[in-house]
């Protein structure tokens, strides 16, 4: 009976241990479905399936499967007026919020590198907000307070001098804000005509590994040459991932042109247009198809009907008291025509890495081809190329022998693209200069890439340290280089900038490079003013001119009587050109572009061993004195009435950006298992970049909650099947024990 007690009393126990945990395995069932109806859109917020959209849209992925919201939209309108060289262009960008939730979002997008940001507004329905500039940290907590407060903002900050980002603060459920940025710009003049390009695609930057340089944005030391990264490199959407039905991105371009000049012909590089000459000698350009996607440069040209007509142009602004001048000045077209060619040493490199493949490749290979061949016997080279490795054809420059040409000719034929971009080692190695001592050759070094790096700093500041006799002139591939580099880059190895959009362009660009190339150089150029007149002038000091160029200048004057004199000495030749600033025609944004220019300058003289905090200073105080975006400043806009209700989250967006024109994807994906860190195919920036948060995290942070985990579910029905098991082998155990 005692047995029999015993029995019973374990059976109990074992069948009460089942109970046990099946009432826990119910229990976490239950909770897991009240944590799926937690889940449920809530708050207005509407989630989609793919099944359910019927039109274009960009959906951002949730982490419940099969889930998407709908993100917001960005439509860009630009207008330019141009006056002579002088360009003024008003930027309208209109952030759509398709969804039911309140949305901040956040657009990186792509701007002329010299251009002078001064003027922000924004709309919201009938009302316009003015932005003011501030410096760099006071605007972002500006923006931020406005943003926790639930009023609407706007933040548009410099993150290069050719890469912006515009915040967007408190947008409504189905509501759209207007943000209107206004820049001052000038056209450049090579080759008999004027040119101006207004970026639209973000090549996307490849970020080394950590070094001990300055850095980019702050210039500031550090262990990473670039602790910015996050900030240029936003989310990149995946080409399968596009609306069909419409363009994402849309950019729409109009513009007015009044040269100053009878205008002869005029174009658009690498968009259709309808060009429309009117009465008064002026045009009006348009798009000739509509908008445009945002993931190519765009770039207008224009020449005068009579190519002899001077192109000397002055211009002057009264502003604050104090008189601006912008003088562009062209040399004599024929001044070294007759010289005899120079021999050369030449240095090329070109970049293989994984953002040149496809088209940018085909270009830059066709490049350095036709530069092969137009080298002369008593010429020496040198080929190098890299990605995330280096590798040159000879140890050192060669004699340009037939057999030597025919093996580069066969190396650069070979060549294709994949890896990082690492950079710095194929310049280092460009400029090792083994011969300083020669005087019978001038060295150039000729540069092929597409600039797709976020470590400028590192770059300039070897240029500055090697450049020695080297003369840098970089040649930017590909449908939306990285301007800013190869610009800065051209102006500190005291070379030129070559754009090559498409393969079409390569020999006519190429052929007009050598010949720049194999011309001598105007040097010690100078202006001369009336005694007492000038009080500023950028750059200072004037550049080396090659055949073609024009002398650029802006000065700050205290008057404007007498005359301007610009000198240069060409093939021991004195030049010299006398104008009147008494004619000089009026202009607007003179002030703008000489505070650009001085910024540009003083962030340049970083690289020639100037303290960092005075050229901090002097940047801070001209750009708030001139009201400009920079380095250190920023334009914020704030809606004074709030508009998100208390207690209503607010979802923060980046909105993704198009891969460059002929930029290949799928090859840069390749290299992503590459030891080398590669910020633009980070696995984050392939695709739709997540939320900031969910649950707690997001009240904390004002995030959105999207739908996630509310209960340790998957630990609870763990611990029930357990209780299950044991119960069950303890039940199966006993039961034997009462067989015997």
């Amino acid at each position: 009976m005692a047995a029999a007690r015993t029995h019973a009393t374990v059976g109990s126990q074992a069948w009460f241990g089942l109970t046990l945990a099946l009432a826990a395995l119910a229990a976490a069932l239950l909770l897991w479905s009240e944590a799926a109806a937690d889940d449920a859109p809530h708050d207005g917020l509407e989630l989609v399936r793919l099944s359910e959209i019927n039109e274009g849209a960009l959906l951002i992925r949730t982490v419940e499967p099969g889930q998407y919201l709908p993100a917001p939209m960005v439509a860009t309108e630009l207008d330019f007026t141009i006056n002579g060289p002088v360009i003024r262009a008003t930027v309208t960008q209109r952030f759509e919020n398709p969804t039911d939730a309140w949305v901040e979002a956040t657009y990186v997008f792509p701007m002329p590198e010299d251009s002078g940001v001064d003027r922000l507004r924004m709309q919201v329905g009938d009302r316009f907000i003015e932005g003011e500039i501030q410096e760099r940290q006071q605007a972002r907590r500006t923006y931020e307070t406005a943003r926790r407060n639930g009023q609407r903002a706007s933040l548009v900050e410099q993150e290069r001098p050719n890469m912006f980002t515009t915040s967007v603060a408190n947008i409504g459920p189905g509501e759209t804000i207007i943000i209107q940025i206004e820049y001052q710009d000038v056209a450049r003049f090579a080759d008999g005509r004027f040119q101006f390009r207004q970026p639209l695609g973000l090549t996307p930057r490849y970020v080394p590994q950590g070094s001990d340089d300055q850095l980019a944005a702050t210039g500031a030391r550090s262990g990473h040459p670039v602790p910015d990264a996050h900030r240029i490199t936003p989310p990149l959407l995946h080409p399968s991932a596009e609306p069909t039905d419409q363009l994402r991105l849309p950019v729409a371009i109009t513009a007015r042109l009044d040269a100053g000049f009878a205008l002869g012909e005029i174009a658009s590089l690498y968009h259709a247009t309808l060009v429309e000459r009117r009465a008064d000698g002026t045009a009006h350009i348009t798009l000739a198809d509509g908008p445009v996607p945002a993931n190519r440069d765009f770039v207008l040209t224009w020449r005068p009907v009579d190519p002899d007509t001077p192109s000397a142009a002055l211009f002057v602004e009264e502003w604050e008291g104090e008189t601006y001048l912008l003088a562009q000045v062209l040399p004599p077209a024929e001044m070294g025509a007759d010289t005899p060619r120079r021999a050369r040493e030449t240095i090329f490199v070109i970049d293989n890495s994984g953002s040149m493949a496809g088209a940018s490749m085909r270009q830059a290979r066709a490049a350095l081809i036709t530069a092969l061949q137009r080298l002369e016997p008593e010429d020496r080279f040198n080929v190098i190329r890299f990605d995330n490795t280096m590798e040159q054809v000879f140890p050192t420059a060669v004699d340009a022998t037939p057999q030597a040409v025919a093996r580069a000719l066969a190396f650069t034929r070979r060549l294709d693209a994949d890896g990082g971009t690492v950079m710095l080692p194929a310049l280092n190695a460009a400029l090792r200069d083994t011969n300083p001592q020669d005087a019978a050759r001038v060295r150039q070094v000729v540069f092929l890439t597409d600039g797709a790096i976020g470590n400028e700093a590192e770059l300039f500041a070897a240029i500055e340290r090697n450049l020695g006799r080297s003369r840098l002139f970089p040649v930017g591939i590909g449908s939306a280089p990285n301007t800013y580099f190869m610009n800065r880059a051209a102006r500190l190895g005291r070379g030129t900038f070559t754009g090559i959009g498409q393969v079409s362009e390569v020999e006519e660009r190429m052929d007009a490079l050598f010949t720049a190339l194999e011309r001598p150089v105007m040097t010690n150029l100078d202006a001369l003013f009336p005694e007492g007149a000038l009080s500023e002038i950028w750059p200072a000091p004037l550049p080396d001119l090659y055949h073609g160029e024009p002398v650029t200048l802006t000065a700050r004057l205290s008057g404007r009587d007498g005359v301007m004199i610009i000198e240069g000495e060409m093939a021991d030749e004195a030049w010299r050109e006398t104008l009147s600033l008494t004619e000089a025609r009026p202009g607007r944004g003179i002030a703008a572009l000489f505070a650009r220019n001085r910024i540009r300058a003083l962030e340049e003289a970083r690289f020639q061993g100037a303290r960092q905090v005075d050229i901090d200073a002097a940047i801070l105080e001209t750009a708030l004195d001139f009201d400009l975006v920079s380095r250190l400043t920023s334009l914020v806009a704030v809606d004074v009435t709030p508009a998100r209700p208390d207690g209503t989250p607010l979802a923060s967006r980046d909105v993704p950006a198009m891969p460059p024109d002929g930029w290949d994807f799928g090859r840069v994906r390749e290299s992503e298992a590459a030891p080398v860190q590669r910020a633009d195919i980070a696995a984050n920036h392939l695709a739709f970049r997540s939320a900031p948060a969910s649950g707690g995290q997001a009240a904390a942070s004002n995030g959105l909650a999207l739908p996630a985990t509310a209960t340790p579910r998957e630990l609870l029905m763990g611990l029930g099947g357990l209780l299950m098991l044991f119960a069950l082998i303890w039940l199966m155990t006993r039961r034997e024990e009462r067989l015997w």
